[in-house]
């Protein structure tokens, strides 16, 4: 038996055991190859390390060999049942099988012999250079394919922390723009912020990441202001940690401080156009609407395609006693589109002028998709407030935090509801943002 042959042979052997060590997650954390595999991907369990090197093997291959690993060695379903479900014969199962287990061989032997090839470096960065590109233009279909740079750059090489703080922001972008569900984004956006910080503690990058997360998935300020302290601490010049400064100083309700950090992160990244958008926000927050709609008019100039410059628009200039020109903007000639937010700001442009069957033919509307697309409550909270029914917006406000803690980062601000700042049940929503420990201990 020939080396090369000899190491396949070794590997085929090294998965099935690392497979069946699935479901046994404490003998697998005693098992060699497990251990080296964990170091490899600086992994936090043997486990996760192993579902790792199946993700990353199986990825580009048929649906079905991810499926069948699944369902036989995670779930533990017996042989002749899985096949039974997938509706294959037995001889089509374990084809399927040996292809998976060459797959994941192959993986597992490049992960464990691979040496730090500066080329691979070198494409890796070049790869997560473009996903930065893309992730900082903003738009849905920029924001996809920068995903797809970072998982490139990731299989290019596991230790990119880079890619992995990139993939956490990105879905990030993933819940705001309702492709991806609150629960499964930040989930997603937790574990691969975890995995950069574990691959490089003392990564800007990563520090960054995970103070973004931790703020918009509702682990609190408290948990992501030392983050950023570490980040600016490792370097000050780097926007990155100037816009993750950004997101606590929202969450704190400190305008000031949110706007002169977010100014900070464009001076040191100017090609940021995410960047220049928290400045925009930042003036809208502060109500200075004309401001807010001179900026995001320069940022459309810019990138038509942004549904965020184009609904901050919408809004800035209904609450600057321009609703007229918002329904020019968001329904041309009286037409609803199926967009969540431009049906949102929509309906809020409707009440502002009076027409209140207008906003009603709205939410009408915005409930229609809601019924087989993804639509935040927060939204429907627009729709609710603009056709009369208080209630039942208060209902969604509430509806909106529970599944999304990052709108309480808003809603105090947000022009829309401000006829609800002296209901009870608002100021007790606003109540729950977390409030800094100095500011509690007074």
């Amino acid at each position: 038996m020939d080396a090369e042959r000899g190491r396949t042979l070794w590997s085929h052997g090294s998965v099935r055991g690392l497979l069946r060590g699935l479901r046994r997650p404490v003998q697998l954390e005693r098992d060699e190859i497990a251990r080296e595999l964990r170091r490899a991907l600086r992994a936090l369990t043997a486990r996760e390390a192993v579902l790792t090197l199946v993700e990353r093997a199986l990825r580009h291959e048929h649906a079905f060999c991810a499926e069948i690993v699944q369902r036989c060695d995670v779930d533990g379903g017996t042989t002749l049942a899985v096949a039974a479900a997938m509706h294959l014969s037995a001889r089509q199962f374990f084809r399927y099988r040996a292809h998976a287990i060459e797959a994941i061989a192959v993986e597992l032997e490049a992960l464990l012999t691979r040496g730090s090839v500066r080329t691979s470096s070198e494409a890796a960065a070049r790869t997560v250079a473009l996903g930065r590109l893309l992730l900082a233009r903003g738009a849905p279909s920029d924001v996809a394919s920068a995903i797809r740079h970072f998982e490139r750059a990731c299989s290019i090489d596991p230790l990119c922390v880079e890619a992995y703080a990139g993939l956490a922001v990105g879905w990030l972008h993933l819940s705001r723009e309702l492709i991806a569900t609150p629960v499964h984004a930040h989930a997603k956006a937790r574990t691969l912020a975890q995995r950069a910080l574990a691959i490089d503690p003392r990564s800007v990058a990563a520090h960054s990441a995970f103070a973004r997360v931790a703020i918009d998935s509702g682990l609190g300020r408290d948990v992501a202001a030392p983050h950023v302290k570490i980040a600016l601490s490792l370097d000050p010049f780097d926007a990155r940690a100037h816009i993750a400064s950004f997101n606590v100083a929202l969450a704190d309700g400190d305008l000031v401080a949110a706007e002169r950090t977010a100014f900070e992160a464009v001076a040191l990244d100017p090609t940021s156009f995410s960047y220049a958008v928290c400045v925009m926000a930042t003036a809208f927050f502060r109500r200075a609407y004309a401001d807010a709609v001179a900026q995001a008019r320069e940022l459309l100039a810019i990138e038509p395609r942004s549904r965020v410059a184009r609904i901050y628009l919408a809004d800035a200039l209904s609450a600057s006693g321009r609703p007229a020109e918002t329904l020019e903007l968001v329904q041309p000639g009286d037409r609803l589109n199926d967009d969540p937010y431009e049906l949102a700001s929509g309906a809020w442009a409707r009440a502002c002028v009076g027409d209140r069957s207008g906003a009603q033919r709205t939410l009408d509307r915005m409930l229609k998709i809601s019924r087989t697309r993804q639509v935040s409550p927060y939204l429907l909270a627009y729709g609710r407030l603009a056709s009369g029914d208080a209630e039942a917006a208060m209902g969604d406000l509430e509806a909106a935090v529970a599944s999304d803690p990052g709108w309480l980062t808003m809603i105090e601000n947000d022009p829309v509801f401000t006829e609800l700042y002296d209901v009870r049940r608002f100021r007790n929503l606003i109540a729950q943002r977390p409030k800094p420990l100095d500011e509690r201990a007074g």
